[in-house]
């Protein structure tokens, strides 16, 4: 589907994008389904960071935050979640692989959901702590936004899959929601058609 957005959202490129079912796939490659952060929950976490975008934190130098969840991956306590993955423990290596796959990129943060409930001991309160740090009001917004996206997935309703995916956006401060009235091919393209209507 490259090419297909002429007008993009802020910070958003097609070509280290990928679309819902593409995301989906990757978390049945990297995530149990039992784990408490669920699938919906992540890419509604990955769909308020970047609209389901694998780049570095725009508007900032060196690499604070990568990937599909910007990750901080410069944090020296993440050495420890390197090794227990079995990567480098030096950050910049691991933020040049995530940027330059996208598969690996998703791996990684579910990677960091993982060693946080099995290392760690924490539940998904915890693990939504330590994701929006003092940012506390994310913590509903993302609750809201995986029930939400949960009912969408099941009926196949793009109007749905929109508000979902928005919820945390357009609900926050910073009100940065992406409106379908304005970015019409970005959303053809986030929820494809055969998506939608036949799960694929």
């Amino acid at each position: 589907m490259s090419g297909t957005v002429k007008k993009c959202p802020f910070a958003w490129e097609e070509d280290k994008a990928w679309s819902f079912p593409e995301i989906w796939a990757a978390l049945g490659r990297h995530h149990p389904r039992a784990h408490p952060v669920s699938y919906f929950m992540i890419a509604v976490v990955f769909f308020e960071e970047t609209g389901f975008c694998n780049i570095r934190q725009a508007h900032t130098k060196g690499n604070l935050g990568i990937g599909f969840g910007q990750l901080e991956v410069s944090n020296p306590e993440k050495r420890e979640f390197y090794a227990w993955m079995g990567l480098p423990t030096d950050y910049r290596q691991v933020a040049e692989r995530m940027l330059a796959d996208r598969d690996f990129s998703v791996g990684v943060h579910c990677g960091k959901y993982q060693y946080l409930h099995e290392v760690k001991k924490r539940g998904l309160e915890g693990i939504l702590g330590a994701r929006v740090g003092p940012h506390k009001a994310y913590k509903l917004l993302f609750r809201q936004g995986e029930s939400m996206l949960h009912k969408a997935f099941d009926a196949g309703d793009r109007k749905g899959y929109i508000a979902a995916l928005n919820h945390a956006r357009t609900s926050s401060p910073k009100a940065n929601g992406i409106g379908e009235k304005y970015f019409p091919e970005y959303w053809r393209f986030t929820p494809p058609d055969s998506w939608l209507t036949l799960g694929v």
